[in-house]
């Protein structure tokens, strides 16, 4: 069979998948624009985690909040692979109930990309029993131009805390994660009450 008569064969090399972050706006991080949504998924993430107890502390003067809770925290290794891990389900791993027996609120692993969609920079610090804080920075803006430049998950870097953003929260933290939402794009225009 001459050279020109071969058939052409399939390279080895195995295809994947490749998941553009833009996938995170289709997905989620631009469909919630309510603020109780977003403090409404934090708080199901807390209870998740099993806290026992969710702190709301609101700065309208500054457009920005904290929200803490004594849950069980995350290790780096959580914070990676299931917190910034989109679709990553306690279900799946877990079963429909934590440890201490509560059922589990979350399901498909994307709500957590409402707490992207109300400010401009999201920092979230976690930590366990006798663990040191570990988290990052997601800045809204520099995740908007890593979409624009077509980026992949892998190719997008979060900055590492200012753990002296946090305060006086980490007093007496046991466990547990604090997550600083800084400039809320609509500003905070509910009483607090509300």
């Amino acid at each position: 069979m001459s050279p020109e008569e071969q058939q052409p064969t399939l390279d080895d090399k195995p295809f994947t998948f490749a998941i553009s972050l833009s996938v995170l706006d289709h997905l989620g991080r631009n469909l919630y624009r309510s603020f109780t949504t977003v403090l409404g998924e934090a708080i199901s993430n807390a209870w998740d985690a099993n806290a026992h107890n969710v702190w709301i502390n609101i700065d309208r003067g500054n457009d920005s909040f904290f929200i803490k809770d004594d849950g069980d925290g995350m290790t780096s290794t959580d914070f990676q692979n299931k917190f910034l891990k989109i679709g990553y389900s306690k279900r799946r791993e877990c079963g429909n109930t934590s440890d201490s027996g509560r059922p589990f609120i979350g399901r498909k692993g994307i709500g957590k990309l409402a707490l992207l969609s109300c400010a401009d920079r999201v920092s979230v610090i976690s930590k366990v029993i006798d663990g040191e804080y570990i988290g990052g920075i997601i800045d809204n803006s520099g995740l908007d131009d890593a979409i624009t430049h077509d980026l992949t998950p892998d190719e997008y870097r979060l900055e590492k805390p200012d753990l002296d953003v946090f305060g006086d929260l980490k007093d007496e933290h046991e466990k547990g994660t604090i997550i600083f939402f800084e400039n809320i794009k609509e500003g905070i225009r509910h009483r607090i009450e509300y």
